[in-house]
């Protein structure tokens, strides 16, 4: 018996050390680094960390290969350690560039490698400045298109992480733009730091969209971090004037919207009147007894104040607020279209319309009619409306 089990345990031991031969490979040992370069200006192109650009790395010599992936840091460099020496192809892909093609390259030890390619959109000339007593960040920029497709869209962004992103934020203001943008253009977007923590340190940053380009990411700037202090905002005074309309009843009130008050959320008295699960383009519409402006063309004034959950599913459309003396829409009429003529942000806006483009045939001691309506709304989203009301400037 001990003959046999000295004879198993020999041979056990030997299948033990024939196997652990075979799986004794050399360690990863090299590590990749680079970036991904603007090949006109030499800078490296700035990051989405969650959902931005990859880089697919692909061993040489196998059959069938697997893909990895790499991620690029949000500054546009990235890194990649724990890797086998030997030959890859690789490629920067689905991002906010123009792809780049297949490299083949050798990594061995600590390796350097650089894409080197063109955003679709460079965003230049970013002033960011921090108004303290409206409690807004302002940002000023302009866009030099590479691509020819049309800017979907430009956003001013912000959270307290320094890789603050489309797809990590806290707040974000945005305006649709649908349009080839010459360079001279000069946007400005603000963004409200009221239901930012005061006292504390956060990252702003700059994107904008490129359209018709499948899997484009936003393109960024660089992001700024910025203190914010809330002490010294002067709070917006109600604009005075003669009242339309509170807000506080349903009674009259039409829409394509599920119409409701909101008695938790609204800028002046009890209530603001709220729009949501649309069904149509009309959000709110009402008839009047003749109502006297008290107001004229010259100086006059119409004013509320709107809610928008999130602005950036107010996609390009028409987009009209209407005011008649005719008690129906299009007839002795002024409009405004929304879309185009105002920076509203997301969250709480101070609308103010000037009656000056008002045509002689309506009557401002006798309107009765108004409507507001968007025809294309790109997703879930909630307006809220508060005091309507005329007033004179001076």
């Amino acid at each position: 018996m001990k003959n046999k089990s000295y004879l198993y345990a020999v041979v056990l031991l030997s299948f033990c050390l024939s196997a652990c031969e075979l799986d004794n490979y050399n360690a990863p040992d090299s590590q990749l680094f680079g970036s991904v370069i603007d090949e006109d200006t030499n800078a490296p192109i700035q990051q989405d960390l969650i959902e931005g650009s990859r880089i697919d790395k692909v061993e040489q010599g196998f059959d069938n290969p697997n893909i990895r992936q790499i991620r690029f840091h949000t500054g546009g460099t990235y890194e990649e350690n724990n890797i086998f020496s030997g030959t890859y192809e690789v490629q920067a892909l689905r991002g906010n560039f123009f792809p780049t093609f297949k490299e083949i390259i050798d990594i061995n030890g600590r390796t350097e490698h650089h894409f080197r390619t063109r955003p679709y959109i460079r965003i230049n000339d970013v002033e960011l400045t921090f108004d303290e007593l409206r409690g807004e960040v302002v940002a000023g920029f302009t866009l030099d298109q590479v691509a020819t497709n049309p800017v979907a869209s430009v956003h001013l962004i912000a959270d307290a992480n320094p890789n603050v992103s489309n797809s990590l934020r806290t707040l974000m203001s945005s305006q649709n733009v649908n349009a080839v943008v010459p360079p001279e253009r000069t946007f400005q977007l603000k963004l409200s730091t009221e239901n930012l923590v005061s006292g504390n340190d956060y990252y702003f940053r700059v994107a904008a969209l490129i359209s018709g380009i499948g899997e484009a990411k936003h393109n960024y700037s660089a992001p700024v971090k910025m203190h914010i202090d809330n002490s010294q905002v002067i709070p917006d005074l109600p604009i005075p004037g003669k009242v339309l309309d509170d807000c506080e009843s349903l009674e009259g009130w039409l829409s394509n919207w599920t119409l409701s008050l909101d008695y938790e959320d609204m800028r002046e008295g009890n209530a603001s009147l709220k729009a949501e699960n649309q069904t149509g383009p009309t959000l709110y519409r009402k008839n009047f007894d003749p109502f006297d402006t008290e107001v004229t063309r010259e100086n006059g004034y119409l004013a509320f104040d709107l809610y928008i959950s999130d602005v950036a599913q107010w996609g390009p459309g028409d987009s009209q607020f209407e005011l008649t003396s005719s008690g129906l829409p299009d007839v002795q009429e002024v409009s405004w279209n929304l879309h185009t003529e105002f920076g509203l942000v997301s969250g709480w806006n101070r609308v103010e319309l000037s009656l000056a483009k008002a045509n002689p045939t309506v009557d401002l001691q006798a309107v009765n009619f108004i409507r507001f309506y968007h025809t294309n709304i790109l997703g879930p989203v909630v307006f809220k409306i508060d005091h309507i009301r005329f007033y004179s400037k001076y």
